[in-house]
């Protein structure tokens, strides 16, 4: 019902906006409006984000880029949408959440999508190789090397203990990626289809990593233009945490998100990332403040006497150092 509503009070004042737009347009100098607007704008959708824009109606350009936006989320059309959050970030950049959800869309959903056609791809070179009889299989094993070795990092990428998404890694995985297509543009042509599957496997691992980099790209961005609030800050920190697992820069995002007013539960992140990031000092100083703020908090008991007692408290560190969770 109210998505419903919405719909007809934009469509209102788009027809609020036509006459309005002809006055509108003799006092703004359409040319140094257009200096200032960044051209992709104009093209979405049906160039009338652009006219609203340009007759000095941002904020109804806004929303209807944004039903734009939850319309294609609604379809799967993930790819369809970034463009849509560069201009809704670029009309409305202290609005936090075309941040946030850009960011997530970006760096999880996006990254899922192209997850699933990396396994499709793996699948598919797998039940071809297994159709094969012996000797055509020992001359695709070189292929077949490296489709594993690329399935490996993809299961890296997504396994508890993540690798190759940390700012230290990603430099590392794309050298490892233009080392095994060299490779593969050397191998002879044996199984011309297997190859060419290899190197959309490859392409999709590659794809990934780049979508995780866009998404903490496009937060990074936000952070710049959301500097005295906690949000971005944390919305790029828990990206760096939960599915970067890049510690020192999630420490130092949600470092800078406590600065500002906040919810209890970024303290609680922050002091985990301390943790896994060898602050283990600072994450007891973090739960040993919050005790003293509420006497009555559990959570932050039971950090503090864990790492008093083991020297750590959050669940990975604890499995890494063999110790039981709790």
């Amino acid at each position: 019902m109210n998505k419903k509503f919405n719909r007809i009070l934009l469509f209102i004042a788009i027809l609020l906006y036509i006459p309005l737009s002809i006055l509108q347009i003799k006092i703004i100098n359409p040319r140094k409006a257009m200096e200032n607007l960044e051209s992709r704008i104009l093209l979405m959708p049906g160039q009338m984000a652009g006219s609203l824009v340009l007759s000095g109606f941002k904020g109804i350009a806004a929303d209807l880029l944004w039903l734009n936006i939850e319309d294609f989320w609604h379809k799967g059309q993930h790819y369809k949408m970034l463009p849509l959050f560069d201009a809704v970030s670029w009309l409305q950049p202290e609005y936090v959440s075309v941040w946030a959800i850009g960011g997530w869309h970006m760096s999880y959903n996006i990254f899922h999508v192209i997850t699933e056609d990396t396994k499709e791809f793996y699948a598919e070179l797998i039940s071809t190789y297994e159709s094969l009889d012996n000797a055509e299989r020992k001359r695709v094993q070189p292929v077949i090397n490296i489709a594993k070795a690329l399935w490996k990092i993809n299961e890296e990428m997504s396994a508890y203990n993540t690798k190759w998404l940390t700012e230290k890694e990603m430099p590392e995985a794309f050298i490892l990626l233009n080392r095994y297509e060299e490779e593969l543009s050397k191998i002879e042509q044996t199984h011309p289809d297997m190859i060419k599957i290899t190197h959309k496997l490859l392409a999709s691992v590659r794809e990934q990593i780049e979508w995780y980099e866009r998404g903490i790209n496009f937060l990074t961005k936000g952070v710049s233009y959301n500097t005295e609030k906690y949000d971005v800050y944390f919305e790029l920190g828990w990206t760096y945490y939960h599915k970067g697992q890049d510690y020192p820069n999630a420490a130092k995002q949600l470092a800078q998100a406590v600065k500002f007013p906040h919810p209890a539960y970024v303290d609680n992140v922050l002091a985990h990332a301390y943790e896994l990031n060898g602050q283990v000092d600072k994450a007891l100083e973090i739960w040993e403040t919050k005790l003293k703020e509420n006497a009555s908090d559990n959570v932050a008991r039971r950090a503090v006497e864990k790492i008093k007692k083991d020297g750590a408290f959050s669940p990975k560190r604890r499995t890494i150092l063999g110790l039981d969770k709790y």
